[in-house]
């Protein structure tokens, strides 16, 4: 489906929903599903942005002081 097509559903919706009067049942239905696309395209949804695993701060702290050469 092209975005011409697309188009005139929705134009099509949108007057059909007019004549009946019912504009307000449409717009609380639309403000609905962009919530809930909002809500679930949330990060927390994503994953982990950490890849590898990562040592605790304590043992890289100590990998540094028993690395260093002086």
């Amino acid at each position: 489906m092209n975005l011409e097509k697309l188009m005139t559903w929705i134009v099509g919706i949108v007057i059909a929903f007019s004549a009946a009067g019912k504009l307000d049942v449409l717009q609380a239905w639309i403000w609905r599903a962009q919530a809930k696309v909002v809500y679930e395209s949330r990060s927390s949804n994503w994953g982990s942005p950490r890849f590898f695993p990562q040592q605790p701060i304590e043992s890289r702290i100590q990998n540094k002081k028993t690395n260093t050469k002086y």
